[in-house]
């Protein structure tokens, strides 16, 4: 049975190893997968793309000459694919959902047990987003200079 699933695996990398996709905005090419990292290249809206690899937010990308990674979320895989690659492609898509049949997660490290057990306040940034706050002046301000906005009457919260 392992011998079957290994073979199976085998078979089945090629499928996953390039997908293809489009830019769904123009947007940067980097040289590594960090947003400091070099540009190398842009893509336009549009752009057809193969995926060669993914890392965390990252996809690296080969769009005609230009190769390099691009954000995850800048990036629409196609809908439709066809032939044997397609078929071992949905064996393993069983969990995928949406109106594409496709899902695309991306990762985020979030806090574990000892962050939050060793977490302690910070009462200057508490006052810096104190400061963002938007006044019942400024709210009403700005929304009528937006006519798609339409008023709505909401109660703020007291001050502490």
């Amino acid at each position: 049975m392992r011998m079957a699933l290994a073979v199976l695996a085998f078979l089945a990398a090629p499928a996953f190893a390039q997908e293809a996709g489009y830019a769904v905005r123009e947007t940067e090419v980097k040289k590594e997968p960090y947003s400091d990292s070099q540009t190398v290249g842009r893509l336009a809206e549009k752009a057809p793309v193969k995926v060669l690899d993914r890392q965390n937010g990252w996809m690296q990308v080969e769009s005609g000459s230009q190769s390099g990674w691009v954000r995850m979320l800048s990036i629409r895989m196609d809908s439709g694919s066809s032939g044997f690659a397609s078929g071992l492609k949905s064996l393993f898509s069983v969990a995928r959902t949406g109106s594409s049949g496709r899902t695309t997660t991306t990762g985020v490290r979030g806090l574990d047990k000892e962050d939050i057990k060793n977490a302690k306040p910070n009462p200057e940034e508490l006052k810096k987003l104190a400061g963002f706050a938007a006044t019942q002046v400024d709210a009403e301000q700005f929304a009528a200079g937006n006519p798609k906005l339409a008023g709505k009457k909401i109660d703020y919260l007291p001050q502490r």
